[in-house]
């Protein structure tokens, strides 16, 4: 079985989603190929704006595409799964509810250029299997019957970075992605730093400061992704604040297990997945203002719950390798290779 991966991009989405399982399941000694989006060499056969076909350079059996919302592209998963092809789409966040501060939202709002989450919803609709990081988003893209929940685990550097202690509170994330999220910590933030905290960002802090209460923007700045473990580890002590929306009550677990695997504390919301995570023995979780506060004063204060909460995240994020789960989509793929066969060229199931 031939399995050919299309990552989305070469950032964190493309990375965790397609190139690192892709890669992991190859090293492993399956027939997969990862075709980075510089070298992809899928050609359509146009007909003004529809898609008559798709020529593709050597035979595949199974082909992984991530976060279809090209128009062109949609239409491709029919046309190839009428050829043979197992097509599976992976889809790693509600794309119909980002907020509307949200940069990607203007992108991808239908009638507003080639990209939207109406494409998205029809390649799944199409696909042969719907693959998804979250229990949640099977309700948005799978509701067919054909997903696979495959959640976000971590590749090998995460792990054993060196990491030194300090009561520095950071948010591993950008704001301009996070518009909305930083009100449910309330006036926290701003208090603790009034008592002298420093609080830092890892990603794009331009607004960061007012979305905060503060008197300017943190210090911030993003990182290429082959530097982002040691910038995440080098935070004393995280947040991951997330408004209860239905855009959230989708996302993974990513923001708190890359703590948890840097050894980093941390105090998270409420989230569906973040609760996961804290069940398995990792970090606090704050669902109000005055928690917010009260537990990041307190890691700020103790050095000795900020070591234990560390040895705690790190061990609960030993089990969440990439390299000890990567059978996973080796699964997801041979089950979609086994729907494709059982499914008649000339029908797609809708």
């Amino acid at each position: 079985m031939k399995v050919v991966v299309y990552p989305s991009d070469r950032f964190g989405c493309g990375s965790f989603r397609a190139i690192w399982p892709g890669n992991a399941v190859a090293a492993a000694g399956h027939d997969v190929e990862v075709v980075t989006p510089e070298r992809r060499r899928l050609r359509l056969v146009m007909e003004g704006d529809t898609v008559r076909d798709v020529l593709l350079d050597e035979p595949m059996d199974v082909i992984v595409m991530q976060r279809v919302t090209h128009a062109y592209m949609a239409q491709t998963v029919s046309v190839l799964r009428a050829k043979g092809v197992a097509v599976v789409v992976d889809v790693d966040d509600d794309l119909s509810s980002i907020h509307p501060s949200n940069p990607a939202w203007q992108v991808h709002r239908p009638g507003h250029g080639v990209h939207s989450w109406h494409n998205l919803a029809l390649a799944c609709r199409d696909a042969t299997l719907v693959t998804v990081s979250t229990p949640a988003l099977l309700d948005v893209y799978a509701r067919h019957g054909r997903g696979v929940v495959l959640p976000n685990y971590l590749p090998d550097h995460y792990y054993g970075l060196p990491r030194v202690d300090s009561d520095v509170i950071g948010w591993p994330g950008s704001y301009h992605s996070h518009p909305n999220d930083p009100e449910v910590v309330g006036g926290a933030i701003a208090r603790l730093v009034e008592e002298g905290a420093t609080f830092v960002m890892r990603g794009d802090a331009s607004g960061a400061g007012r979305a905060f209460g503060l008197a300017a923007d943190p210090v911030g700045g993003g990182v290429p992704i082959e530097e982002w473990p040691t910038a995440v580890a080098s935070i004393g002590v995280g947040i991951a604040p997330l408004a209860d929306t239905r855009f959230n009550a989708a996302k993974s677990a990513l923001k708190v297990i890359e703590m948890s695997a840097c050894g980093v504390p941390w105090v998270a919301s409420p989230r569906a997945e973040y609760q996961r995570i804290h069940a398995m023995g990792a970090g606090i979780l704050a669902d109000r203002p005055r928690t917010w506060y009260r537990e990041l004063k307190r890691l700020r204060e103790s050095p000795a719950l900020r070591q234990e909460m560390s040895e705690a995240g790190r061990a609960v994020a030993e089990r969440l390798r990439l390299s000890q789960n990567a059978w996973k989509w080796m699964d997801a793929w041979s089950h979609a290779f086994e729907l494709q066969q059982a499914t008649p060229r000339t029908a797609v199931p809708a």
